[in-house]
């Protein structure tokens, strides 16, 4: 029997099979399953020039392998009742399979065929070089796909953490079917490498199908040593980044954001129930004080995003651009008014309440647990307990938050993305004269 790992109240187990994470979450009540081959790996994993190339090569492992073309991995799947998908981030790259689980032992040998064995043929290289080139000019004529990329440039200015993961129409130019080998070649088997089944199976059955379907991993790069680090400095106010893309069109994009700790800092969770707080639901303040009393916008929220070493709080909006300098103004006070005295219990609880709530409809399918298993184990090494996960939220007080509060929020730690109508330096005055924290 394999090593086998911890087993919750949620039938989480994991084991380890040829140098593999394989982690399941048994459901015997479903029809169906869902699996994912986690790769610890993404766009901050390559060098400037090579800008996009973790997203190229998930594209790349559509377009056949050795032992099927495109079309054989698309009719496997998807005419034995299936689907797949794949996607990219900063850190991870995943290919994902929903179905019936019969089809389990089949979905596991086509993902790692797609993911070990893929050709990447020069012609088809060439013919997807276009296909990623379309998708990098739609989301850079969405603003509201494009405001993300520019506040991630503002956040890690010269650093692979601010590079679209899409890269760029210059840098996929230089991308080739060798440079995807050898980046492939190097990533694809590092140390994390996870297999995440949840549905209708058990983890002997899994355990079974993965020692048929995986390669045997190498020792593989250490992922700690195979991405540049992140160490933010503190600006002087009126120096704090900000990326402006003047458009004409009638609503301004904003996205505020602030630098965090990295997704291992213990105090991770008080920053999941802050961004709840301000801005994630209709009775949070952001979305109170701008949409429902003011009127100012449609959309408002506040998010964050954690890496192994740094991380980010945002808030986002959607403005009108003729109303922008009372909307900032709206939002400092916001702020200014919780650096001054904080939250309410009777928020605090209301939150909790609902968070708790929440965090229990989301793990009620097979793709939420999935995704959970991958992310815990690419992320944390190990599998993260969401029982445990609750109970460390529900303890969160109002003093921590406070605190953290008035960590975040300062200019010095502030950058900040913007796209509408106005000129930069127009923009970049209202910010200086409105944003006061």
């Amino acid at each position: 029997m394999p090593n086998l790992g911890y087993v919750s109240a949620m039938n989480f187990q994991y084991s380890t099979i040829n140098g593999i994470h394989v982690a399941t979450a048994e459901m015997p009540h479903m029809e169906s399953v869902s699996a994912g081959i986690y790769l610890p790996t993404g766009s901050r994993y390559e060098s400037a020039e090579l800008n996009g190339i973790a997203h190229f090569a998930e594209h790349m492992i559509f377009k056949g392998t050795r032992n099927r073309t495109a079309l054989d991995l698309a009719i496997q799947v998807e005419g034995a009742g299936g689907s797949i998908n794949a996607f990219t981030t900063e850190d991870q790259t995943c290919v994902e399979t929903c179905g019936p689980a019969e089809l389990l032992p089949q979905f596991v040998e086509i993902m790692s065929d797609m993911v070990w064995g893929s050709s990447y043929e020069a012609d088809e290289v060439e013919r997807e070089r276009e296909v990623i080139a379309e998708e990098i000019v739609m989301y850079q004529e969405n603003p509201s796909d494009h405001i993300h990329d520019l506040l991630s440039e503002a956040l890690w200015p010269d650093h692979s953490l601010g590079r679209p993961i899409t890269g760029t129409e210059e840098s996929i130019k230089k991308i080739n079917a060798e440079s995807l080998k050898q980046f492939t070649n190097r990533h694809y088997l590092a140390k994390g490498v996870t297999l995440a089944v949840a549905g209708k199976v058990t983890h002997t059955q899994v355990c079974e199908i993965a020692k048929q379907s995986l390669p045997l991993a190498s020792d593989g790069a250490v992922r700690d040593d195979d991405f540049e680090k992140y160490a933010h400095v503190l600006t002087e106010p009126e120096k704090f980044a900000h990326l402006h893309d003047q458009r004409e069109i009638d609503q301004v994009h904003l996205a505020l954001a602030f630098h965090t700790a990295g997704r291992h800092s213990e105090h991770r969770h008080v920053l999941r129930v802050m961004s709840l707080i301000m801005g994630e639901t209709m009775s949070s303040r952001l979305f109170q004080e701008l949409r429902e009393k003011r009127g100012l916008c449609y959309h408002i929220a506040t998010d964050y995003s954690l890496y192994q070493d740094t991380g980010t709080f945002e808030i986002h909006a959607g403005l009108d651009a003729s109303r922008l300098e009372e909307s900032l103004n709206a939002i400092n006070e916001v702020i200014q008014q919780i650096l001054k005295d904080g939250f309410t219990q009777a928020e605090l609880d209301q939150t909790l309440c609902f968070a708790d709530g929440q965090s229990k409809i989301a793990l009620e399918s097979t793709h939420s647990r999935m995704s959970w298993l991958g992310d815990s184990l690419l992320c944390f090494d190990e599998i993260v307990i969401p029982e445990d996960a609750r109970t460390t939220l529900q303890s969160t007080t109002r003093e921590e938050l406070h605190e953290l509060a008035r960590q975040l929020f300062t200019v010095g730690n502030m950058a900040v993305a913007s796209i509408g109508p106005q000129r930069a330096d127009e923009v970049k005055q209202l910010l200086l004269d409105c944003i006061t924290c």
